[in-house]
């Protein structure tokens, strides 16, 4: 048995530390650092082409959705007393339970151009589907950052050795969804366990905690309702359909990770794509293309088919339906509950996919006779594009604004340590490519969430052709009222 099979296998936050270190240890010493993820070949171009965001999409497809809800929910009411309610009720309850996947595409900032529309449905979403929006964008983060990474990862699904009761309940959300109404009311009173103070920052504690008593205000409105109408219809409408009719969600989230790897920094080893039909895609929102996902989060749902034909020969081959991967996924389950909680599938990896990342592959500065650096020519960089370079061992961004301004600043995310020059320069802010923050790029400002930390920037010349940056002490031009991608969503 090898080293890692020996390792305890503790998937809780607080208490699964000494493993992470462990593995950590093991992937350094198989030269892999910590940040460095597999990452497909695409050329710059094509990427951001890809990565584009527009507000068309979004209202479409947001639109469509709240309009069927509201038509089931119209029908399954006018068929209360009624054996046709248990249709109704299903059908309505099936697309309001996809509000999963819309509260993931929207905590991601991609379905819109617009932050407020992004913002407005991520809230919207996060409460019908029972996921506290102030938390799970933290929870989220840390799992793109260390996908099925255990002791690290808060949202390992299948756990090992898999519980297949578990799997069953939450097809009916009986396993996570009691948790998550007590996590709810806890939090309301201002109480969170050690595992949410793992990934939660302590000022934005208290932001989740109000917004556990909004959840919790509107609930008390819908049971009071209730009451006085001396029914539980209004119940069916709210919350509960995640209950009895979460049945999709689970058959397509489960496919995301179940039965794969664990502890590996190649979501080729963790994470599948497949094809699924055209209504379950609306209704999921494209996450069946789940690994171009997880290679790149700042993609849009929209755009997520075109960049799967994009990088398919460098993946293993897509499961060309739901019973493939099915067929496959359940006898490792079966496996991992009954006999070998190790064993895992293992997709085959096309040859020599490795993309060469970080430092290395960058050009190095030149240091001019005046205490400033040569970085390249402006024609080197695209207007709303970014630059990597490295100096004094440390790595650098270039970027150029849709003005044809040029800023420089560190080139590692504060957050998840992501590298910023591959990221998607958007109405004057830099977006990380790990998890959708961003920093106002002519202050340094963090102006959406997960990114906390200031962004240290650096002052930029352009002489001639040339440009040359200056690594000084950090330039923080907070007294400036350049707000260019508007406030903190919360």
């Amino acid at each position: 048995m090898s080293a890692q099979a020996e390792l305890k296998r503790d998937y809780s936050l607080a208490g699964g530390h000494e493993r992470a270190v462990a593995l950590d240890d093991k992937l350094i010493e198989t030269h892999l650092e910590e940040d460095d993820w597999w990452a497909p070949r695409l050329p710059r171009a094509q990427l951001l082409a890809l990565m584009e965001r527009r507000d068309g999409p979004g209202l479409r497809h947001f639109g469509l959705w709240f309009a069927l809800l509201a038509v089931t929910g119209y029908l399954a009411y006018l068929s209360w007393g009624s054996w046709w309610a248990i249709p109704a009720f299903l059908l309505y309850g099936t697309i309001y339970s996809s509000s999963d996947a819309r509260w993931h595409e929207c905590g991601h900032g991609t379905p819109f151009r617009t932050r407020w529309l992004n913002e407005i449905c991520y809230h919207i979403s996060s409460f019908m589907t029972i996921r506290e929006g102030f938390l799970w964008r933290w929870s989220h983060a840390r799992h793109h950052t260390d996908t099925i990474l255990v002791g690290r990862d808060p949202e390992i699904q299948v756990q090992r050795p898999a519980d297949l009761l578990k799997i069953a309940l939450d097809f009916f959300y009986l396993r996570s969804g009691p948790p998550e109404v007590l996590r709810v009311i806890r939090h309301a009173f201002g109480r969170a366990d050690s595992d949410v103070r793992d990934f939660v920052p302590a000022p934005e504690r208290q932001r989740m905690f109000w917004g556990n008593r909004v959840y919790l205000l509107i609930i008390a409105a819908v049971i009071a309702l209730a009451i006085h109408l001396g029914s539980v219809l209004p119940l069916l409408f709210v919350w509960t359909p995640r209950f009895y009719a979460g049945w999709l969600h689970q058959l397509l989230g489960l496919t995301q990770h179940g039965g794969l790897g664990e502890d590996t920094h190649d979501h080729r080893e963790n994470t599948r794509t497949l094809y699924i039909n055209p209504v379950f895609r609306y209704l999921y929102m494209n996450m069946n293309y789940h690994l171009e996902h997880h290679t790149t989060p700042m993609i849009p749902f929209h755009a997520l088919p075109a960049y799967h034909r994009a990088i398919v020969d460098q993946t293993p081959p897509p499961y060309r339906s739901l019973w493939e991967c099915y067929r496959e996924m359940l006898p490792a389950l079966w496996e991992q509950a009954t006999q070998d909680p190790n064993y895992h599938i293992v997709r085959p990896i096309p040859a020599d996919p490795i993309v060469e990342t970080g430092t290395l592959a960058l050009p190095r500065a030149e240091a001019a006779a005046d205490g400033w650096l040569r970085v390249g020519a402006i024609g080197d960089i695209a207007p709303n594009d970014a630059l990597g370079f490295t100096w004094d061992g440390a790595t650098y961004a270039l970027y150029r604004l849709a003005d044809g301004s040029l800023v420089a600043s560190d080139g590692l995310c504060t957050h998840g340590k992501g590298n910023l020059f591959e990221g998607l320069v958007t109405d004057g802010c830099i977006e990380c490519p790990k998890h959708n923050g961003r920093f106002d790029l002519r202050t340094g400002a963090p102006v959406r969430r997960p990114v906390r930390a200031p962004l240290r920037i650096y002052p930029v010349e352009q002489r001639g052709a040339a440009v040359f940056v200056r690594i000084t002490a950090p330039l923080r031009l907070w007294a400036l009222s350049l707000d260019l991608c508007g406030p903190q969503p919360e």
